[in-house]
C-alpha cells in the first residue's frame, strides 16, 4: 500500500501546533515571575524587569518577545514592555485572572497531559499514575497548591457569573444551597442580585474554613455555611441548590450518587441548577471548548465534560426531571434546570 505524502502545509501546521506547548513555558515563567504584576504601574526596560524579578536580562527578553510576538503583552521601543489587556489576564488577584489556574495547569497537572497515551491504554488516570494520590488527595496533602487551585477556580468563575445572573432569574427563591460551593464567589453574586434570598454554601471541613475566614461582612447575615462531603448528603429543605463545575470532575456513578443526595434534600417543587460545559449533540465535530476541558478531566481525575443527552442520563437516574438548558453567553457554561417533581 502506497504510504500518503505529506502535504507540507500541514507539517507547517502541525509545527505551529507544537508552538501552543512551547508559548505556554513562557507564559508559565511570566506568571511564576509576576511580569504582569511589574508592569501594571507602566512600562519597563527589560533590564528594569529582569532586575526586579531577578532575571537574567538576555533571556528574560527572549521570552516577553516571544510572548509579545502572539499578543501577550506589548513591546515598544529599547526593549521596553507595556502591559495589554492579555497580558492583564495574569494579574494577580483581580477578578477574571488566569494566573493561579495557568500555574495549577502547568505545574502539578501538567504531567498528567504527558502521559495521555497510559489513559488511552488503560482507562487510568494519568495524574494518580505520575502522583501516586488522586487530585483531592494531593491538593489536601499540598494545602498551599490547593489554596492556588481554589483561587484558579474562583478566577475562572469571573469570567461567567455575569452571565449566569443575567440570565437566570434568581429571585423566586427564599433559600439557595451552592454544593461544593468553596469560596462562595458565586453564592454572593445570587445574594448580591436578589434582596429576599438567603444562602447556605456547603463543602468540605477544610474548605469551609476559609470560606468563613474570608467572607465579607454584608453577606454574613443572609449566608450561613454547613460541612459534609456530597457523596453522603447534602443540607434539606432550600427550593433552589447550585452546583458549578461539580459534575463534571466525575465518573457517571459518582455524578448520580452526587445528585441522588440532592434530590433525596430537594422538596418537591424544588430546582437544582448544574452549571457546567456542555458539548453540542451534534454529528459535526466542530471546535468546542469543552471538547478540550474533557482532555483536561482525562489527564487529571474521574470526571468527564459531556453532552445534554448524557447529562439528562444521569439526572433522570438520580430521580430528577431536566427541565431547560440554558445559554449564558459563553461556550465554557451552561445552566442545565433540573427539578424534583
Amino acid at each position: 500500500m502506497k504510504k500518503q505524502l505529506i502535504k507540507p502545509e500541514f507539517t507547517e501546521k502541525m509545527f505551529e501546533m507544537l508552538g501552543g506547548m512551547w508559548i505556554t513555558g513562557c507564559i508559565k515563567t511570566a506568571a511564576e515571575l509576576n511580569i504582569a504584576d511589574h508592569l501594571e504601574a507602566g512600562p519597563q526596560t527589560i533590564s528594569s524587569l529582569a532586575k526586579k524579578t531577578g532575571s537574567q536580562e538576555k533571556q528574560l527578553y527572549r521570552i516577553m518577545r516571544a510572548l509579545s510576538s502572539v499578543g501577550i503583552f506589548e513591546e515598544l521601543e529599547n526593549k521596553t514592555f507595556r502591559l495589554n489587556d492579555f497580558g492583564a489576564t495574569l494579574l494577580t488577584g483581580v477578578p477574571g485572572t488566569v494566573k493561579d489556574f495557568v500555574l495549577a495547569n502547568l505545574s502539578e497537572h501538567f504531567p498528567g497531559f504527558m502521559k495521555l497515551t497510559y489513559c488511552a491504554q488503560t482507562g487510568k488516570v494519568p495524574f494518580e499514575h505520575v502522583h501516586g494520590m488522586n487530585l483531592w488527595e494531593y491538593y489536601k496533602e499540598y494545602p498551599e497548591l490547593g489554596a492556588n487551585f481554589g483561587r484558579g477556580m474562583t478566577g475562572l468563575s469571573n469570567m461567567e457569573l455575569s452571565g449566569i445572573i443575567k440570565t437566570y432569574d434568581f429571585s423566586p427563591y427564599k433559600t439557595v444551597v451552592d454544593v461544593g460551593g468553596g469560596n462562595g464567589i458565586m453564592m454572593y453574586a445570587i445574594l448580591n442580585a436578589t434582596s429576599g434570598s438567603s444562602g447556605i454554601i456547603f463543602d468540605e471541613e477544610h474548605v469551609i474554613a476559609d470560606t468563613i475566614r474570608l467572607m465579607p461582612e454584608n453577606m454574613k447575615e443572609r449566608c450561613s455555611v454547613a460541612t459534609g462531603n456530597f457523596f453522603d448528603k447534602v443540607p434539606a429543605g432550600a427550593d433552589l441548590y447550585t452546583m458549578k463545575w461539580i459534575i463534571h470532575d466525575w465518573n457517571d456513578d459518582e455524578c448520580i450518587q452526587i445528585l441522588k443526595n440532592c434530590c433525596e434534600a430537594m422538596p418537591k417543587g424544588a430546582r437544582l441548577l448544574i452549571i457546567d460545559a456542555v458539548i453540542p449533540d451534534d454529528s459535526q465535530n466542530k471546535p468546542h471548548p469543552a471538547k478540550l476541558l474533557d482532555i483536561v478531566m482525562m489527564a487529571c481525575i474521574t470526571g468527564r465534560e459531556r453532552t445534554l443527552s448524557e447529562f439528562k442520563e444521569l439526572i433522570e437516574k438520580a430521580g430528577l426531571q431536566c427541565n431547560q438548558l440554558i445559554s449564558i453567553g459563553t461556550e465554557a457554561k451552561s445552566i442545565i434546570e433540573c427539578e424534583k417533581v
